[in-house]
């Protein structure tokens, strides 16, 4: 063919593409755009101007299918330079956009859109235009509202969450390597960030012990990784820059800006560098999380599903005994919050382990992580078990199964006799919250010690102080007080306390009190 591209070549090449796109063949799509393009480009006549702007266009959609959004705005932005008020060109790259975070840039594109009257987009638009403006508020405030989700019981797709990154920074940790410190104060319940998992891997495992089905979830997951990173440049540096377990020593501070979204997400070809899989492969044995750690929620997912992922920001998160963060899984987005307050230039952590237990539990779960904690409560508790007698008698009674309401009174009586700190009676508490907690559920325990030892609230409070909130101890309140227990609004304001420790400034008071309701549910 010469010259013009003829009328009856173009309607069958828009034939194909509507076959192709019908079938989601968008690899083909793409190459019989990029086939017109090239015909179009051989005229420079107006018509065949339109034709190019149509088909950038629209190859533009299948980059983007692709998982390609480097290429998916270049097609956009030549599409623009011939014709800047194109309106579906500028609605592809306002959802690209979106899709890497550039919010403010999104929604100058589809303010155009809205502002040249396209009648027969305005409630497209309207749609886009909205979605946009809370993301690009979530990724400036952090603040984000579940509660419809929640009171819907999780029906309907995953709420839309933005990349958030709050008052936190990297730095060199007293705990081992690096770590996460704050900025400034925050109050319990505050998000410190929201991030997007690089990848997740999901099965229903018939038991914990289902090491087949672990397998084969586990081989998925690195497998998606990998596909990750063989198209993300960006992705693999910044998990090049967690620790492989080898060393912590020498390890790269990383600076903030790098943890923003940008529009050098990914490549546009093939990958820049060779990816050493065995060096990922030892990232990702030290920095996966599970969403059903003791220091996490899962909101929206089946019972028995279980979730490994990688999230870049929160693999700088250490543990502590005394941690002061909880983690909230959204879908693929990981919500961290403070659990409690935190001041100013304080590490964020998070228990790896169950906090709630004694200190030999703790250190005996801990090994299988190749380290041992020496936070505050570790070294205190290590201190007093070694200087007093009595503490040891009474934890071996705990071991045995003696008396348990007798075991906290003398618990109780040791720690006011030693004028114990409130602190450290938290932790005391924590560590043996199994045997307040069996007390405190039991109307026969509470009816013969209940004078002897401190209300349920109040070492509730006092643990919450220490160790930060925890959802076991929230329902217990929340149930003693539906079954009689005072109900005050202090002891309200306290119960809500804890629930936005617990799950964060996530949402409003109804909807915890439906999450927290489900729970109880649950455990009757």
């Amino acid at each position: 063919m010469q010259g013009v591209l003829g009328e009856e070549e173009l309607q069958e090449i828009r034939s194909e593409a509507t076959a192709l796109l019908l079938k989601e063949d968008w690899v083909q799509y793409t190459n019989l755009y990029t086939h017109l393009i090239s015909l179009c480009n051989r005229d420079d006549s107006s018509a065949n101007r339109k034709t190019l702007v149509s088909a950038l266009s629209n190859r533009a959609d299948g980059w983007s299918r692709l998982g390609n959004p480097v290429a998916a705005l270049k097609d956009c932005d030549l599409a623009l330079s011939i014709d800047p008020a194109h309106v579906k060109t500028l609605i592809s790259k306002g959802k690209v956009l979106m899709e890497l975070g550039q919010y403010a840039s999104a929604l100058e594109c589809l303010r155009t859109v809205k502002y040249l009257g396209n009648g027969g987009t305005n409630e497209t638009i309207r749609g886009l235009l909205e979605k946009c403006q809370n993301l690009e508020a979530i990724s400036r405030t952090g603040m984000v509202d579940l509660s419809g989700w929640v009171l819907s019981q999780f029906a309907g797709k995953v709420p839309e969450l933005a990349d958030y990154v709050g008052p936190v920074e990297v730095r060199t940790s007293g705990h081992m390597g690096r770590g996460l410190f704050l900025t400034k104060n925050v109050d319990a319940g505050s998000i410190l960030m929201i991030t997007k998992a690089v990848a997740t891997g999901r099965g229903i495992l018939s038991k914990q012990s289902d090491e087949q089905g672990q397998m084969v979830m586990w081989k998925n997951f690195v497998d998606k990784i990998l596909s990750t990173v063989e198209k993300c440049q960006k992705t693999l540096d910044l998990i090049l820059k967690l620790s492989n377990g080898e060393s912590y020593t020498d390890l790269e501070i990383p600076d903030m800006s790098s943890f923003k979204p940008d529009l050098g997400l990914c490549t546009s070809g093939k990958a820049r560098t060779v990816v050493d899989v065995g060096h990922v492969l030892k990232v990702l044995d030290v920095n996966t999380l599970t969403e059903e750690s003791v220091s996490a929620k899962v909101l929206g997912l089946n019972l028995g599903c279980r979730t490994v992922g990688l999230w870049i920001l929160p693999s700088f998160v250490n543990h502590s005994c005394s941690p002061n963060a909880r983690r909230v899984h959204v879908g693929d987005w990981l919500i961290l919050h403070a659990s409690r307050d935190i001041k100013a230039g304080e590490e964020v952590t998070f228990a790896y382990v169950d906090v709630l237990r004694p200190l030999k539990d703790r250190q005996e779960s801990l090994k299988t992580w190749g380290f041992e904690c020496k936070c505050a409560r570790c070294k205190f508790e290590e201190k007093v078990l070694g200087l007093s007698r009595e503490l040891r008698e009474i934890e071996d009674g705990f071991v045995k199964g003696s008396d348990l309401g007798c075991l906290v009174v003398k618990l109780e009586e040791i720690m006011r006799r030693c004028l114990v700190k409130e602190r450290e009676k938290g932790y005391i508490r924590a560590s043996f919250w199994t045997a307040y907690n069996s007390v405190f559920e039991s109307e026969r325990l509470v009816k013969k010690w209940g004078r002897k030892i401190p209300g349920l609230v109040q070492v509730a409070q006092s643990i919450f102080e220490a160790v930060g909130a925890d959802e076991r101890i929230l329902k217990l309140v929340v149930s003693r007080l539906k079954n009689g227990g005072n109900g005050g609004l202090d002891e309200m304001e306290r119960m809500m306390r804890l629930a936005r420790g617990t799950y964060g400034k996530v949402m409003k008071k109804q909807a915890f009190k439906a999450l927290i309701e489900a729970g109880l549910a649950l455990l009757s």
